[in-house]
């Protein structure tokens, strides 16, 4: 698996954890979008964002919640492996937003 955010590795964790979600649900909603179009891009945007919940999950200020994110990363990755994934782009967007309140919250006033 390619990694477009290598030179992000190192500062990801100096973000605080409502950004480093809002990244995450970033290329979620992007793979979302392009699902229909070109699937190759939505699948490219499945591991980007798979690579952030990577930097997420050895990130020590997401420690009490570590069974989440790789029950999360689970059900994302079985988007890509599984004829029926575990979840939808869209549960896994909402999973993702329901571990940092400041995320949700930020997106849900956008709308």
């Amino acid at each position: 698996m390619r990694n477009w955010y290598k030179d992000l590795k190192n500062r990801f964790s100096t973000f605080p954890p409502d950004v480093q979600i809002l990244h995450t649900v970033s290329d979620l909603t992007k793979a979302k979008h392009l699902a229909a179009v070109d699937r190759a891009s939505a699948t490219n945007h499945v591991y980007r964002a798979m690579i952030l919940l990577d930097y997420i999950i050895q990130d020590p200020k997401w420690e009490s919640k570590l069974g989440e994110l790789l029950r999360l990363r689970e059900a994302i990755g079985s988007s890509l492996f599984h004829s029926k994934p575990f979840v939808s782009i869209e549960q896994a967007i909402s999973a993702a937003l329901l571990m940092e309140p400041k995320a949700y919250r930020a997106l849900r006033n956008n709308s």
